[in-house]
């Protein structure tokens, strides 16, 4: 659907941004325009308004002039605001101040120390992963515990581009998946969660951001070189779980007594006309990946999930205790049982934390989807094990012809109908066969030559499909920020991502695989 947005904004002066959910005045056009679309869901574009937010102040714009719409990377949110009587505290603000030059190489990094310089194995992995928790814990108990003395800036954490339509007010975080207690039998969950994300480079890891996108990121340079991240980098995410029952806003799962508690203004609904309302969520899952080819020559890159253990002992970030670690996708291991020798898990990891591993047992968080409804020849298999961290991450590519990822994240065939671009991939019914409205991943047989393209030790320079430029394992590069960026400057030929404004979500926003239950045959 094209818009005359020039037509529109002559027509509505002022607009409400407190909260969003008043707009005094407006008339039937814009009514419709809100209705359709969604404030918060024009992708790739913001509001400009006449005043900032600061992360650290507790500003709030008031009754303010639209500027003419401006394509802008570097939003802070997608414009919806809690008044102050809801929420007082600091706001997001996205730290764009990339480093234009590399960082001296890293000097004897405590991870390799801690593995005397070997390779990672499992045997020493464990070692591995706590030296590189250390190296995080200030910065990151900084962000989770003490959000109001938080400065990305002087942490020298750094966020990606072209994100701001998604992300919450608060925190800065955006949509990620939908779990249910069925995932998580036996854990005392009595609701229905969604989770949100939050993602921070480290100074060497954000100067690929700035090869990549350049200062203004209005003109990325996709070359196999800018995407490569220099050994040492440093990438973490924040996964932040929480309630979608009105009626159990907190207290819904045992597993998280006690866990750090982080106000998000989000709506409790994927309808376009659910209000957003401050919403308490749970810091559940932290991951931390490195790049480090001598310890991981394979791949170059070890993963590292943390889950939050209500009975560990001290304070909410001393309980978030490593899952495991990853290292390779362990292509040898096909049949059920085999050892794995390119990952570890955390023997003493909370049983939540291991419903949710991906296929043959390599590392999954809860917050990950690495299980899925899949149809395989005909036959629907229900929450089935079909990737893992670095599975999903070895899909990173950009074609710069086609302006997509070729392949999907997730074992599958390519949807190739340029009548269905979304979502890229063939859908099942629930009686095996396609459909474009099926709940279902159509998926290879588990094994095959086909589904093992998703399970290869390739390097970050290496493209899962000729013809694409690697991205380096850095799925927000190829799987939010560019595709949003092409979405914001050739809106005429861009697909949407995943879902469609003003209908309820079909698609996990993290993986893009179908949610479960949703209704198709």
């Amino acid at each position: 659907m094209l818009i005359n947005w020039r037509n529109i904004m002559s027509e509505h002066k002022f607009i409400y941004t407190v909260s969003g959910v008043h707009l005094p005045g407006r008339t039937k056009t814009m009514k419709k325009l809100i209705t359709l679309l969604g404030i918060s869901s024009i992708i790739g574009f913001s509001f400009l308004l006449a005043g900032s937010v600061s992360a650290q102040t507790t500003h709030r714009p008031g009754f303010k002039e639209i500027l003419p719409l401006k394509v802008e990377p570097f939003a802070d949110n997608n414009g919806q605001i809690p008044p102050k009587s809801q929420y007082p505290g600091p706001f997001f603000k996205l730290n764009h101040a990339w480093p234009q030059r590399p960082l001296p190489p890293l000097q004897n990094p405590p991870w390799q120390v801690a593995i005397h310089g070997q390779t990672i194995n499992t045997e020493n992995a464990s070692a591995y992963a706590d030296a590189l928790r250390t190296y995080v814990s200030k910065n990151a108990k900084e962000l989770i515990m003490n959000y109001d003395s938080w400065d990305a800036n002087k942490a020298r954490w750094y966020n990606e581009p072209w994100l701001g339509s998604l992300r919450e007010a608060i925190h800065g975080t955006y949509p990620a998946g939908e779990f249910g207690p069925s995932i998580f039998p036996g854990t005392g969950l009595r609701a229905t969660f969604d989770t949100h994300v939050l993602t921070y480079y480290d100074e060497r890891a954000a100067y690929s951001l700035y090869k990549l996108w350049g200062a203004s990121a209005m003109k990325p340079n996709i070359q196999t070189a800018n995407s490569q991240f220099d050994e040492g980098a440093v990438i973490v995410k924040a996964a932040v779980f929480a309630s979608v029952d009105p009626k159990q806003p907190t207290d819904w799962w045992d597993a998280m007594k006690g866990a750090q508690a982080w106000p998000l203004y989000i709506s409790l609904s994927s309808e376009s006309s659910a209000q957003p309302q401050v919403w308490t969520g749970y810091v559940a899952q932290f991951d931390i990946i490195v790049k480090d080819s001598k310890s991981s020559p394979k791949t170059g890159w070890v993963f590292m999930t943390l889950v939050y253990d209500s009975s560990a002992p001290g304070d909410a970030w001393d309980k978030m205790i490593p899952l495991g670690a990853q290292w390779g996708n362990d292509p040898q291991a096909i049949k059920p049982g085999q050892a794995l020798v390119e990952n570890w898990i955390n023997p003493k990891a909370p049983k939540y934390s291991t419903q949710t591993l991906g296929w043959g047992g390599r590392l999954s968080g809860p917050n990950d989807g690495a299980r899925n409804d899949i149809a395989v020849s005909g036959k629907v298999e229900k929450n089935e094990p079909d990737s893992s961290c670095m599975s999903c991450h070895s899909t990173a590519q950009w074609d710069v012809k086609q302006h997509k990822m070729v392949s999907f994240l997730l074992p599958s065939f390519p949807q190739n109908d340029p009548r269905k671009a979304t979502p890229g991939f063939q859908l099942c019914g629930n009686d095996g066969k396609p459909s474009s409205k099926g709940p279902n991943i159509c998926s290879p047989q588990q094994a095959s030559p086909e589904w093992m393209k998703w399970f290869q030790n390739r390097l970050g320079t290496q493209p899962m499909d000729a013809g694409s430029i690697a991205m380096d394992f850095d799925e927000v590069f190829s799987f939010k920020s560019l595709p949003m960026w092409w979405y914001a400057m050739n809106p005429k030929n861009a697909p949407m991502l995943f879902e469609s404004p003003g209908h309820s979500m079909r698609f996990n926003q993290y993986t893009g695989a179908p949610i479960p239950d949703s209704s198709g045959k």
